[in-house]
Parts: structure tokens; sequence; C-alpha cells
């Protein structure tokens, strides 16, 4: 059954905030982590968490003359729109949050230090 349909229509909003998944390298679906594994819980894959891939999805509502659609869009045709793979996009959000992280750490322990001099 093919689903696939041409749609020229206007995005009105995003259906859900996470655009990116970790992914099986074999079937697309949807992998868990544990530990240090993934397990894709369709097929069976198995992997190193650390070699995870990551693929688009993003849903929207979109209107087209005076008709509301739900519709998803899957895969790397997204790498265009983002201008790199999910993986690369998901590497680059994983190390500003870890910078992020390190920044806030800072700071906290900066504060503490501070209040110490001061008492």
């Amino acid at each position: 059954m093919n689903r696939r349909k041409f749609l020229l229509a206007s995005v009105i909003a995003l259906q859900n905030s996470s655009f990116i998944y970790p992914s099986c390298q074999r079937c697309f679906s949807r992998i868990i982590f544990v530990s240090k594994r993934s397990s894709c819980p369709k097929c069976g894959c198995t992997s190193e968490a650390e070699n995870a891939n990551y693929r688009y999805k993003l849903s929207l509502k979109v209107a087209e003359s005076n008709k509301l659609y739900a519709i998803t869009v899957f895969g790397s045709c997204l790498d265009t729109f983002f201008g790199l793979t999910a993986t690369g996009l998901h590497r680059i959000l994983k190390n500003n949050m870890e910078m992020v992280q390190i920044l806030v750490t800072f700071y906290h322990s900066a504060m503490a230090t501070k209040e110490k001099s001061e008492h």
C-alpha cells in the first residue's frame, strides 16, 4: 500500500518537538538503549549505543486550501532542509548540552566559593 502523495501546503504547526530519534540500522525503527548497548524491539538488531544512527521524523499540521492534514516526513529527505544528517545534528546538540552542563557546574561552583568567602 503506497500512501505517498504530493501536497503543496502551508505549515501551521509542529506536532511534536522531538524531530530526531535513534534508529535501527536495519529496519529504521526506534531503538532503545540499555546500558551501553542499543536494541531494536522490532527486528532484534543490537549494537554499541555510541554507534547509534539518528533519523528525522518531522510531524506537521499543514493546510491546503480549506483542508487540514497531519503529515509525517521521515528520513534523509530532510537532510537538505536541516543542512546535515540527523546523526550529525544529534552530535551537535549533544555536544552543546555537554558544554551548557559544564558552564552551569562552573557557575554553581563559583557561586558557592563566593558565598563561602563572604561568610
